[in-house]
């Protein structure tokens, strides 16, 4: 069966869309296709996967007028199932499916990011948030099923959709094991991934002036997309405080780059700040760092202690007092037996526990559901590859 992964604003090579639900439905013997931002206007196929790339759009507006035009590039795939995997889109792809199945796949609170987000106005906030929930109850509705990252977000929807399905965005340990050894130096902290005021740099920034101040020099390694705006406000910060050159920026790196990055740090900062959006998901840097074998500092929100806390994988701070942060940095530094040990356990527990191998079983599952009453002939239908290669002119 022809299923069709359909996003605007994510990018071809996304662990969570491509390397995890892609692939592992492809192997599956599924017939895969993903519409996502990508390099090139012809399709191709990587790892089983048809990808048609879409170009990037050049504001937060392109993407959302454009959204019904990547809509109707899914629906003239022809795919017997379509999963969303942004809400903009889902209204546009559940009005072209029919009777299709729709999965609508929902990575983070995006209710709460709405009534967080830092590019609308104040007052009209409010009454967003009552019109998307509004919205987004009335679309879940039709939806074949929900799929959440955590049990947190999919709190919200088990009263709107009969089928809701937790695949959390736990990595792959074996993938993990490849990465080549690298050599630690004890007092290296690192952060990848988006770099947004979400993430407490500002609180680290004056976690290591502390630490410079008790005669302990901490270095931190960023990576990671931001604007320029941001980590000019950052650089500036990091000056004032003294500790400009300490902090070391390495752009944006690719997915196999980044995790040989976050391989190298002693210790792995995970301090996201108080916001709903936040304390309600679980990120993908958590579960990384821990199976690369990376003590982790991290936030005081349930889902990451259920994660890092019960596995004995790091130490847990209040992410808005850099005292505590500055604290467990140095009980670490300080401790290498002890950072060993951490960073052991949590590599032992994503190996046993908290891994892709568990949650892919969950996804595969919930598409043999979905599909089984479509296919009386008891096989995949198979299509080529030709009859929908496929031009994104967008």
């Amino acid at each position: 069966m022809r299923i069709c992964h359909v996003c605007n604003g994510h990018f071809v090579d996304d662990v969570r869309v491509f390397r995890r639900a892609c692939c592992e439905l492809a192997g599956a013997g599924y017939e895969v296709h993903l519409l996502a931002q990508g390099k090139g206007t012809k399709a191709y196929e990587e790892k089983g996967v048809v990808i048609h790339p879409l170009p990037e759009p050049e504001s937060r507006w392109q993407r959302h007028t454009r959204a019904s035009r990547v809509a109707q590039l899914a629906a003239d795939l022809r795919p017997d199932l379509f999963h969303v995997h942004e809400p903009d889109l889902l209204g546009a792809v559940l009005s072209r499916a029919g009777s299709r199945p729709v999965i609508y796949d929902v990575h983070e609170s995006y209710l709460d990011i709405l009534s967080e987000n830092s590019w609308m106005p104040t007052w009209i906030k409010p009454l967003s948030r009552i019109a998307w929930d509004q919205w987004e109850r009335r679309l879940v509705r039709r939806c074949a099923a929900v799929v959440t990252v955590t049990g947190t977000i999919a709190k919200r929807y088990t009263s709107l959709n009969k089928r809701v399905c937790v695949v959390a965005n736990f990595p792959d340990w074996q993938r993990m094991d490849e990465l080549s050894f690298v050599q630690r130096d004890g007092a290296t902290c690192v952060m990848a991934g988006t770099l947004s005021p979400s993430r407490g740099l500002p609180m680290i920034f004056r976690a290591l002036a502390l630490l410079k101040q008790r005669g302990l020099n901490v270095r931190l390694n960023l990576a990671g997309g931001a604007s320029d705006d941001y980590l000019l406000s950052l650089w500036n910060e990091a000056e004032g405080l003294g500790v400009r050159q300490q902090v070391e920026y390495h752009g944006i790196l690719s997915t196999e780059q980044a995790l040989l990055f976050q391989k190298k740090a002693d210790i792995g900062l995970v301090t996201y700040q108080p916001l709903l959006y936040c304390m309600n998901s679980l990120p993908n840097k958590l579960l990384e760092c821990m199976s690369l074998g990376v003590p982790v500092v991290y936030s005081n929100f349930q889902n990451y202690r259920e994660i890092a806390e019960t596995a004995g994988a790091g130490i847990m701070v209040d992410p808005t007092v850099p005292e505590q942060i500055a604290d467990a940095i140095e009980t670490l530094v300080r401790n290498p037996n002890l950072a060993r040990r951490m960073g052991e356990a949590g590599k032992r527990a994503v190996r046993e526990r908290f891994n892709w191998g568990v949650e892919r079983v969950k996804l595969l599952r919930l598409y043999h559901e979905i599909l089984s009453p479509l296919d009386h002939n008891g096989f995949f239908r198979q299509n080529s590859f030709d009859e929908v290669g496929h031009r994104a002119n967008l």
